[in-house]
């Protein structure tokens, strides 16, 4: 006989055995797994996020590295990620989400700190800010535009790019003129005609950022582009945050990452917002995190010091990877062609 008031107790207890079987389930987490990039980078993750992070929960952070976005595309095809937390860098953020590798944040469980607008995302959040800046020795004639390194003229010497068409065009763009509000949609036969012009005074198109660093502190080029964190406090070198480019590094969910892994991962998440624990970070890595109160921990002597403080996040541009990964295919392939020469 239908009895309405023993089904509602029944649904009841149902309900409250699954909350408490969740709620079981995330306490049982001991450990989760962090794909990092390793390096000086990892260590100081570990000093300023994990320590922080395992002293409040009790949950232990084993690292793995280096990370790589075909990693994070095995473990999500495997259906069982073998980690719960993933390094997506600037460039293959916009590949990751098309292409499905990556659970959807929880942000009312992140209950983050004040972080930039730039760093929030469906899929991600950012942590870690440096910048591509313009460099060079500090006995020739000190840049402050695109358009100074591209004027051979007056600033004399060779000079080192990238090997990195998403970089190199929109800084074509800058130095031919365009607003940094306006690179994008790029527009690829104005900057390849620039490029063009550079090309010849080129004699490094670098492919890692130590070798970028390198070829300037060996007095190879006299004018190069490199990381702000590869030249910082380095003799004889000086460098630029204007027209930098400000690039982001994010953390991410693998996609099949169990419910209880990924709330611990919620909770990591959240000290990666502190400004304090980002503070830690820019000690032993000068880079910025994401925190809009850096400005008022870190001694004034300093804040000048890195890509987000005392206002040098105003003068760089960043990407729109939405946009570049419209044109990157033909982008590319001109790249190519251009390196040869046609």
């Amino acid at each position: 006989m239908y009895n309405p008031q023993k089904i509602r107790k029944l649904s009841l207890a149902v309900t409250v055995a699954m909350v408490v079987s969740t709620v079981a389930s995330a306490q049982e987490v001991k450990e989760i797994r962090l794909l990092e990039m390793g390096g000086i980078s990892g260590d100081a993750v570990q000093a300023a996020y994990i320590e922080q992070f395992t002293r409040k929960t009790g949950i232990q952070v084993v690292r793995e590295n280096p990370a790589s976005l075909g990693k994070i595309k095995a473990m999500v095809s495997s259906g069982k990620p073998t980690s719960d937390m993933v390094l997506v860098t600037d460039g293959w953020l916009a590949q990751a989400k098309q292409e499905g590798l990556l659970e959807p944040l929880d942000w009312n469980a992140i209950d983050p700190k004040p972080i930039m607008p730039g760093a929030r995302d469906d899929y991600a959040i950012g942590w870690s800010y440096a910048s591509a800046v313009m460099a060079w020795n500090k006995e020739a004639k000190p840049l402050k535009t695109w358009a100074d390194f591209w004027n051979v003229k007056e600033f004399p010497g060779k000079r080192a790019l990238p090997d990195n068409p998403s970089i190199v065009i929109p800084a074509a763009l800058l130095a031919d003129g365009v607003a940094k509000d306006k690179l994008y949609p790029l527009d690829l036969d104005r900057a390849f005609r620039k490029l063009k012009e550079i090309r010849p005074a080129i004699s490094v198109w670098w492919t890692s950022t130590g070798q970028s660093a390198q070829l300037l502190i060996d007095k190879e080029v006299t004018y190069g582009v490199t990381y702000n964190g590869r030249v910082y406090g380095k003799p004889g070198i000086d460098f630029t945050f204007n027209e930098a480019y400000l690039e982001l590094s994010w953390w991410g969910v693998p996609k099949g990452t169990p419910p209880e892994r990924k709330a611990a991962a919620m909770k990591f998440f959240h000290e990666i917002t502190v400004p304090e624990n980002e503070a830690i970070f820019m000690k032993m890595v000068p880079y910025s995190g994401a925190s809009t109160k850096l400005d008022e921990i870190l001694p004034a002597d300093k804040r000048s010091d890195y890509p987000t403080t005392a206002g040098n996040a105003n003068l760089q541009w960043t990407a729109n990877r939405d946009e570049w990964q419209k044109v990157a295919s033909s982008a590319e392939k001109r790249w190519q062609q251009f390196k040869l020469g046609m």
